[in-house]
């Protein structure tokens, strides 16, 4: 099973992230937006890349795209609108953020299913990526109920998993894309990133990037960086 797609994740300080200096360019390269913006046509993408994440002029992205300025400015507007549409989700800060993870991660860990559901959105959505070289379911996990039980069952001690991914791995909480992330890792290499879109109605999405295709740039990121201890190890 090939589950869905999703984006390469950027670990914190890959400089294809750039400064990220203000919540909207940190907001631009998440995976709740990299998703939504798969939607949008491919000038579309450019033009809200180039402008949102970079701030380039609209003069400028419209000399690279071979396009009039007008048509730039109407080209970003329709994709802001639709990426807008796609969110609409109240902002929380990120230690407010970090704090639901950590919180959501214990009550996984310890099986208590009533309260990882209080900590999920009713809607919220479980979707992962494996590229035909990890099982991954191909529907999303809906709701706050089903989404629950998929990360208490993920979490169990299992022979299979920890044959799958050749280890036991650790599990760290670090940022991907901007937003708080679970980074697992087997003996340096990174095998999993499941990024949490939270919200101030509680968890929304977990969306876990397993390809091991797409976690080479992840885990030369992480030789690179001081990552400290592991939270916990699973499986």
């Amino acid at each position: 099973m090939w589950g869905q797609w999703l984006p390469e994740p950027l670990l914190a300080g890959d400089p294809m992230l750039g400064p990220a200096d203000t919540a909207e360019q940190r907001e631009s390269v998440s995976y709740a937006v990299l998703t939504l913006m798969e939607r949008l046509s491919p000038n579309e993408r450019a033009v809200y890349v180039l402008r949102e994440a970079f701030g380039y002029p609209h003069r400028e992205i419209a000399e690279i795209l071979d396009i009039t300025e007008a048509a730039c400015q109407q080209l970003f507007h329709r994709a802001k609108k639709h990426v807008a549409d796609g969110r609409a989700r109240t902002e929380i800060d990120r230690a407010a953020a970090r704090r639901i993870v950590e919180e959501f991660l214990t009550a996984a860990r310890n099986g208590r299913i009533e309260s990882l559901v209080r900590l999920l959105t009713q809607d919220a959505v479980a979707i992962g990526d494996g590229g035909g070289k990890v099982p991954a379911r191909a529907k999303a996990f809906e709701g706050a109920v089903a989404v629950a039980r998929f990360v208490w069952g993920l979490l169990k001690p299992a022979e299979a998993k920890r044959a799958l991914v050749g280890g036991k791995p650790e599990v760290y909480a670090w940022t991907a894309n901007g937003e708080p992330a679970l980074v697992a890792v087997v003996d340096g290499r990174v095998v999993g990133v499941v990024c949490v879109e939270v919200t101030a109605e509680g968890v929304a999405a977990l969306r876990s990037q397993i390809n091991p295709d797409k976690l080479e740039r992840a885990t030369a990121r992480w030789a690179a960086s001081d990552h400290g201890e592991p939270l916990f190890e699973a499986f």
